[in-house]
């Protein structure tokens, strides 16, 4: 068998993709320092802008924002508003007596602003929106398939109860998802034109070209939904991954995934705040991390993969959201469901029966007893070093497993 080739020859190749990146980086942090004096140079200006969450504090509202530079941005208003969640409005925004610094702009910051206007809800991810949710009566339902399929910002009650399962990666739009749909067309398409190509062209290789049909697939469905920071992530990985396939290079590697984050932060300097990115990142990071020390057929590596990966990620998502439940036990089954759940209700979806296994979810209404744990951060820290260190050492993976279960089996004796 022919060894992989290297990603690089040798040292000076991965300095002058360094100081490449570092330079295109810089260029990038420049062209959002002048984007960021524009924004706060006038009294007043106009804006379009997507209202990604809405929540009541202390009497007013306080809405989440993102206007059309991709700048998220937190307003209040007093006046009676109703659920705004997803619509395109039309902002006065004023300038800030206290104007927040550059990093803070970066990673989101208030905005004295004014809804002078809701704009129709006639673009194509809105008609798509209303036409997912026809298909449900339950308000609940048309939020989580919204969210499911067109990234539609979640509100706080179903992005609690989702938390509760510890089935939010499931839900938030992710390479998981990009995955999953590219593997579906992959296997439609070759199956249906395999007669076909056999008959005129067998000098040619069918999978070939139904997986560059399905990530063409995924990036007009990726450049659709915006900018999702996890779901670039995966995209890149994706194109990267391919690109390394066609030239029988490694694609398996801490390296490759180093070098694909490093790329993305010089184009997107923002992807440094921003939490989904970095989950997204470690969920990599931690399969790779799986696939470099154990091997099973891939019946059990499927099976396994879930439980480990709910377990190494356990830290992470009780340092977030701070809840656990004993149906969260049941997140690694879910996940496993869900590899099939999901293209099928897509395809319902796109047929119009989309309420169809609605009954089906009716264990995300059941009542059960949710515990607030707080992780400590010290202790993910530690988590954190230990899994940099499993890629060395097989004794740290026991570790990062031991870490999370034994801290987990203290709060809840």
């Amino acid at each position: 068998m022919i060894a992989p080739v290297p990603l690089f020859v040798d040292k000076k190749e991965r300095v002058i993709l360094l100081v490449a990146l570092l330079l295109l980086f810089s260029y990038q942090l420049f062209s959002l320092y002048k984007e960021y004096q524009t924004f706060f140079d006038s009294s007043k200006h106009f804006t379009k802008a997507i209202v990604l969450n809405q929540y009541q504090k202390q009497g007013h509202w306080v809405m989440k924002m993102q206007d059309s530079n991709g700048n998220r941005f937190y307003m209040m208003s007093r006046e009676d508003l109703k659920d705004l969640h997803g619509r395109r409005v039309v902002l006065l925004v004023f300038r800030s007596k206290h104007k927040p610094s550059f990093w803070k702009f970066l990673q989101g910051f208030y905005a004295p602003s004014y809804i002078l206007r809701i704009l129709p809800a006639d673009s194509v991810k809105e008609k798509l929106q209303r036409f997912i949710a026809s298909q449900h009566t339950d308000p609940f339902f048309q939020e989580l398939f919204s969210a499911l399929f067109l990234a539609i910002p979640m509100k706080k009650e179903l992005r609690d109860k989702i938390a509760d399962f510890a089935v939010s990666h499931l839900v938030a739009i992710s390479g998981f998802h990009l995955g999953l749909i590219v593997a579906v067309i992959t296997f439609v398409f070759s199956i249906l034109l395999k007669p076909l190509w056999q008959r005129f062209f067998p000098y040619k290789n069918l999978y070939t070209y139904a997986f560059s049909f399905a990530i063409f697939v995924a990036i007009s469905y990726t450049l659709f939904l915006g900018t999702i920071p996890s779901l670039i992530r995966s995209l890149c990985m994706l194109l990267f991954g391919f690109f390394l396939f066609s030239r029988h290079m490694k694609i398996l590697s801490f390296e490759t995934l180093l070098w694909v984050v490093l790329v993305l932060i010089a184009l997107f300097p923002k992807f440094l705040f921003s939490i989904g990115f970095w989950l997204s990142v470690s969920g990599v990071f931690y399969i790779y991390l799986f696939l470099h020390h154990f091997r099973y057929s891939k019946v059990a590596i499927f099976v396994l993969i879930n439980f480990w990966m709910y377990l190494v990620m356990m830290p992470w998502s009780l340092y977030i959201f701070h809840h656990f439940s004993l149906m969260q036990f049941f997140a690694p089954l879910l996940s496993m469901v869900f590899v099939l759940f999901y293209p099928v209700e897509l395809l319902l979806h796109v047929v119009g029966l989309g309420g169809v296994l609605d009954g089906v979810l009716g264990f995300l209404y059941s009542s059960h007893a949710v515990m607030k744990i707080e992780f400590p951060l010290w202790l993910l820290i530690l988590h954190i070093f230990a899994s940099f260190l499993a890629i060395w050492y097989r004794w740290a993976v026991v570790l990062i497993v031991a870490i999370p279960a034994i801290f987990l089996i203290y709060q809840i004796a």
